[in-house]
């Protein structure tokens, strides 16, 4: 069945290709250059991988005559191994130094899991750019922080209504007053994101915005290459490589191309119009901020932790059948991969079971009006990936097959066989740009067509066999620092210090943000993880979902607007004990009261 639906997909796509080439696509031309945010959320990543990827947003070429601003959000204070400093400290220490303010703001918004985020902020340029930065002071994972950032630009956007939000109006009064007098934007058209450990070339945000110019397209993605200028040739890096390049040259262009439904937009490289498909609530607090409870089946549980932005794109597809994504060959996106066996796993685990369970929701619950053939290709992939581990035998009896079966009925199925490896071959001369590219491809390809059925087979063993840890694995290890109390990440806001001789850091794999754990357990304090005190009824976004009214007038209308307004009303303090006319648990602020009087 995949073979059969490759080769229909090959067909389809030279056939689209060649009505493409006589009849020209329509494309909306904007009265004015759109604006954009450029996003940058950020874990536990080095100075060098946060300073390379600013780098490469205000490099790019072709988009002068754009208004933009660059907001950063960094998921907790945590330092990953060989690092001095946490990722937050290298951001406003050492990288976002031309600051014009920096401050603490407590309670700033109510997280995915119905908690209150304490936050620093600071603002001011980048190499020209307005910056935003946000660092959160717990880890509550990269969903929390898209939400954040999600939920504001579609917010401001329409700030002159009197949206609810789930900011205080200190903190969305703090971000739109930037984005209006700093940033000179009045409303936003894009937001463009990455991340950490992603470079893009010079002309990447070029071609998102042209492929976006398509009518009802609401987000697009890049291409994303391996980056070899960082990366020794390896077995690892070869093979992913080649990997990528046919997973993005078949099945993603196929929905780019012909049914206008890629279902993963990957945030490495990421455009999404700012539109109430892609950021209102019923997308990003209803159903992609839903936080699992503990009685939730596994499924859920990995679509919460696994797979953000595949889940984010099925959520919105399935919830707005006509909303249409795209992909861009032409935007490249370069970025690191796992250098070894551990750490590949470890990641191939989370993508896995984050993209079957996605598609298995695709299959199973996804409006009759959704796209037939995706449907399909989801069913595909799920009995796929249940079969994995049958592969062996069936390559067994095809050989048994080809040698007692008439030759006519071998070359016929041979034939089949051949057109998808045939269409890879072809892929060298049109996605690889240069001949060091094309080697790169080549050598890739024979790992991939001749060891790729056994990689996947180790792969499907090891996540069946971890699929109840939903931690981030190899692939995001911490520091747990030394003398860390019960406050976890507050014990790693000072200064991380670096170990002495003859002591040895201890490398720690965090557990999921946002769940149930242990918090003596190392890990956990060092990611930054906290308990959730709030009971599972209420412990759901949904349920306490824009607590705050924005506050509207001076630096939050137009850019010319000379509007005054009377400040936010004071945050009520924190309940110490149990309010009897509260809904709510100690600690917990009683948010239905947080309004403004405007």
């Amino acid at each position: 069945m995949p073979v059969a639906l490759n080769v229909i997909m090959i067909i389809n796509i030279c056939i689209w290709s060649i009505k493409n080439l006589i009849f020209k696509p329509k494309y909306i031309t904007p009265e004015k250059p759109e604006t954009m945010v450029l996003l940058m959320p950020c874990y536990n990543e080095s100075f060098e991988e946060c300073d390379k990827s600013l780098s490469s947003l205000v490099n790019q070429v072709n988009i002068s005559e754009h208004q933009k601003a660059i907001m950063v959000i960094c998921d907790g204070k945590v330092r990953g191994p060989g690092m001095t400093k946490s990722t937050g400290q290298y951001l406003n220490e050492d990288i976002l130094v031309d600051q014009t303010e920096r401050k603490m703001m407590k309670e700033a918004y109510v997280a995915w899991d119905g908690q209150m985020m304490d936050i620093e902020i600071s603002k001011g340029t980048y190499k020209g750019v307005p910056f935003f930065c946000i660092v959160k002071q717990q880890n509550q994972g990269k969903r929390d922080s898209l939400i954040v950032i999600r939920s504001f630009v579609y917010k401001f956007n329409v700030r002159q209504e009197r949206p609810k939000v789930v900011f205080t109006p200190q903190f969305f009064s703090e971000m739109a007053d930037w984005m209006v007098n700093d940033a000179g934007i009045d409303n936003i058209d894009y937001l463009i994101g990455m991340d950490a450990d992603t470079v893009f070339a010079d002309d990447c945000i070029t071609h998102l915005l042209k492929e976006a110019r398509h009518p009802k397209t609401v987000g697009v993605c890049g291409y994303v290459a391996v980056d070899f200028s960082t990366t020794q040739w390896n077995i690892w890096s070869i093979y992913q490589s080649a990997e990528y390049t046919i997973a993005q040259g078949l099945r993603r262009l196929h929905q780019s191309v012909v049914t206008h439904k890629v279902s993963c937009l990957p945030g490495c490289c990421q455009l999404l119009r700012v539109c109430d498909e892609t950021c209102g609530d019923r997308i990003l607090i209803d159903l992609f901020g839903y936080h699992p409870k503990v009685t939730d089946g596994m499924l859920k549980q990995i679509r919460a932790t696994a797979s953000e932005d595949r889940n984010h794109v099925c959520l919105m597809l399935m919830e707005f059948t006509h909303a249409q994504t795209r992909q861009a060959l032409k935007a490249r996106a370069y970025t690191d991969v796992p250098h070894n066996m551990s750490v590949f796993l470890s990641q191939r685990r989370r993508w896995t079971l984050g993209a079957t369970s996605n598609d298995l929701m695709l299959l199973t619950s996804s409006p009759l009006r959704f796209n037939l053939f995706e449907r399909i290709v989801a069913l595909s992939n799920v009995t796929t990936w249940t079969l994995n581990f049958f592969v062996i035998a069936s390559i067994a009896c095809m050989i048994n097959a080809f040698i007692h079966q008439p030759w006519w009925i071998s070359l016929a199925f041979a034939a089949i066989m051949v057109v998808p490896v045939t269409y890879y071959i072809g892929i060298t001369y049109w996605i690889p740009r240069n001949r060091l590219e094309r080697c790169q491809y080549l050598v890739g390809l024979a790992i991939f067509v001749t060891c790729g059925p056994f990689i996947n087979i180790s792969v499907s063993l090891y996540a069946i066999f971890y699929m109840d840890n939903f931690s981030w694995g190899k692939t995001r290890q911490v520091i747990a620092e030394p003398g860390e109390g019960e406050e976890g990440a507050a014990a790693v806001a000072a200064a991380s210090p670096t170990p002495g001789a003859g002591e040895k850091e201890k490398i720690v794999e965090p557990p999921a943000p946002g769940l149930p754990v242990d918090l003596d357990n190392p890990a956990a304090m060092a990611s930054g993880h906290r308990r959730n005190t709030v009971p599972d009824l209420e412990n759901q976004l949904d349920q306490i979902h824009q607590p705050y009214i924005a506050p509207a007038g001076l630096r939050l209308g137009s850019v010319s607007s000379a509007q005054s307004y009377a400040p936010p009303e004071r945050l009520p303090d924190i309940q110490e004990k149990t309010d009897e006319s509260s809904d709510f648990r100690p600690r917990l602020p009683d948010i239905r009261h947080w309004r403004s009087d405007g």
